[in-house]
C-alpha cells in the first residue's frame, strides 16, 4: 500500500484544499520591466529557508491593475512551474508584492493557516499528493485544480497554531545557530589565514 493509499483508506477527516482556500495564479511581470514601488516574489527567491524578502525584484504599475494579485499575509505560494517543488507562506512586508506567474497562491479561509498547509505539503505524504498533481514529464506543471484537489487532515486551529508556533521557534533556533557557525567559521578561516602570512 502506498502511503496516499494508506492516507485514502484512513479515517483522517480531511477535505479539499479548494474547500478552504482561495486560490489565483501569480502575475506575469517582463523580466524588462522599469523598477518600481511593487516587489515580485519569483521562483529563485524561494528556498526551504522561505522568501529572500531583501533580493526581490521589483516593477512599476498602476495600483489597480495589480490589486487582484497583491499578497496578503499568511497567503501560501505553490511553484506550479519549474524543475523544483517549492512551498512558502508570505509575510507582510511593508511595500506591495506580487508573484510571478509561475506561482500559485493560496488564499487561506478562516478554518485553516497558511503555515498549516505548508507543514502538510512539505510532508513525504504532501510531497506525493503535489507529485500526483503534476502534469509535467521533465518539468513541472501544477495546475490549480489538481492543487485544490489534494485533500488535507482538518485540524482544529488551536492545534494548528500550536504546531506553527513550535515550527517557527525551532526555524528561528536554525538559523540563528546557523549564523553563529557561519561567523565561527569565517573567524577560523581568517585566523588560519592570518598566521600563514606572519
Amino acid at each position: 500500500m502506498t502511503l496516499i493509499q494508506q492516507y485514502e483508506a484512513s479515517l483522517i477527516k480531511r477535505a479539499p484544499l479548494g474547500d478552504l482556500v482561495q486560490a489565483f495564479k501569480g502575475k506575469a511581470v517582463s523580466s524588462k520591466a522599469e523598477s518600481g514601488d511593487i516587489a515580485v516574489i519569483n521562483l529563485s527567491d524561494i528556498s526551504e529557508e522561505g522568501i529572500a524578502y531583501q533580493n526581490l525584484k521589483t516593477f512599476s504599475e498602476e495600483k489597480h491593475k495589480i490589486a487582484r494579485y497583491l499578497l496578503e499575509d499568511g497567503d501560501v505560494l505553490v511553484a506550479s512551474k519549474g524543475t523544483v517543488k517549492k512551498v512558502a507562506v508570505f509575510e507582510e512586508q511593508d511595500r506591495s508584492v506580487v508573484a510571478s506567474s509561475n506561482v500559485t497562491i493560496l488564499r487561506p479561509g478562516n478554518q485553516i493557516r497558511g503555515y498549516y498547509i505548508k507543514l502538510f505539503l512539505d510532508t513525504d505524504l504532501g510531497q506525493e499528493l503535489l507529485d500526483r498533481a503534476d502534469n509535467g514529464k521533465a518539468v513541472l506543471n501544477l495546475s490549480t485544480k489538481d492543487i485544490l484537489a489534494i485533500e488535507i487532515p482538518l485540524v482544529p486551529l488551536v492545534k494548528q497554531d500550536y504546531q506553527i508556533a513550535y515550527y517557527l521557534r525551532g526555524k528561528t533556533d536554525y538559523e540563528r545557530k546557523l549564523a553563529r557557525a557561519k561567523q565561527e567559521w569565517e573567524m577560523t578561516q581568517d585566523k588560519v589565514l592570518q598566521s600563514l602570512f606572519r
